[in-house]
């Protein structure tokens, strides 16, 4: 399992779903703007399972991951290789 927490601005017109409890951070490693308030974390195995839960707070539609669903190649669960890419296992996606 893993801790998702997710941040957002004081109006709620922007958020972020992120891995970690670190408040979120452009790939350069800059804190996002507008997006330090912590709603809250979320235990999951993976970011569809973390997203599917965020939505449901957020009181959204069912959150739909991107792609088909296909076996895992080591251990055979459902994963989404065109979502996230990764299994609840912690094997990648090729």
């Amino acid at each position: 399992m893993s801790t998702w927490t997710v941040w957002s601005n004081p109006e709620r017109s922007e958020v972020a779903l992120v891995r970690g409890e670190d408040p979120p951070r452009f790939a350069d490693g800059t804190p996002m703007p507008d997006v330090e308030i912590s709603l809250w974390k979320i235990e999951a195995a993976t970011y569809e399972e973390a997203a599917a839960v965020h939505h449901l707070r957020m009181g959204w539609e069912p959150y739909r991951p991107v792609g088909d669903p296909e076996p895992c190649p080591r251990c055979s669960a459902m994963f989404y290789p065109e979502g996230s890419g990764e299994c609840s296992c912690g094997h990648p996606s090729p």
